[in-house]
């Protein structure tokens, strides 16, 4: 599969831009930049981000729509809770996991809303990484991406690779030098789904990143802890304690 035809990769369609409703008849939405995706587990549907792309935004205003693809007068899927999580101990002491957002969706959304977009969370389309392995992020870039006439974005994507562990035990890095890029910051990839190409497996989530001197390093959150928060607001859990 060359990057091409990566574009058209079904985390592709699971994309949405963080984008909040306004009162404004000439512009109806507004956003900071940020990425999230739509994912499936125990047959509902979750939105995963970054809580800081949210920035001053009222929470209950984020527009959410049915397809990557964003048109007047689309709507949105009514927000139920943003899940959060809070009080860390352990190794999450100081890290960026009080950065996840997990966006859960109304009870009454109706199940076919998302229209088969949502990437499905399972043992065999999930996976952690290791060094060397070949990943690629892609996302809605602020610099990159633009809104074509038809209401698609023309998404961006960043190969990588992956470089370790970082001294946030909880988060990865990746890293890709570029001999020439048509960019010059990855602002609005914080919330962008991480695939791992070895593995063949969704493997994390941006949290954040930068680009200089043809050099782009992204830190990169495991999907393990994703997938912790999304069972712990699943299942009504007030508190999670695992290992990684």
């Amino acid at each position: 599969m060359n990057w091409e035809e990566l574009y058209q990769h079904p985390l592709a369609s699971a994309l949405r831009a963080v984008f909040f409703q306004t009162e404004y008849t000439e512009y109806p939405h507004a956003t900071h930049g940020g990425t999230l995706f739509i994912v499936k587990y125990g047959r509902r549907p979750y939105g995963v981000t970054c809580k800081h792309v949210l920035g001053d935004f009222d929470p209950n205003m984020l527009h959410v729509s049915a397809r990557t693809e964003l048109r007047p007068g689309q709507l949105s899927a009514r927000i139920k809770n943003l899940g959060f999580a809070n009080n860390l101990g352990g190794a999450a002491v100081g890290s960026d996991l009080g950065d996840l957002c997990i966006i859960e969706f109304a009870d009454d959304l109706a199940p076919d809303f998302f229209g088969g977009t949502a990437y499905p969370i399972e043992n065999k389309t999930v996976g952690s990484s290791a060094a060397e392995h070949d990943l690629f992020a892609i996302g809605i870039s602020k610099d990159r991406s633009r809104l074509l006439p038809d209401g698609n974005f023309a998404l961006c994507m960043l190969p990588l690779r992956d470089r370790g562990p970082t001294s946030d035990t909880l988060l990865r890095r990746a890293s890709a030098r570029y001999g020439e890029a048509d960019f010059e910051t990855i602002t609005g990839m914080s919330g962008a789904p991480v695939f791992n190409l070895t593995k063949q497996v969704l493997c994390g989530m941006v949290m954040r990143g930068g680009f200089r001197d043809g050099l782009c390093e992204v830190r990169y959150l495991d999907v393990w802890h994703i997938i912790q928060l999304i069972h712990a607001i699943h299942v009504r859990a007030l508190g999670a304690f695992y290992y990684s």
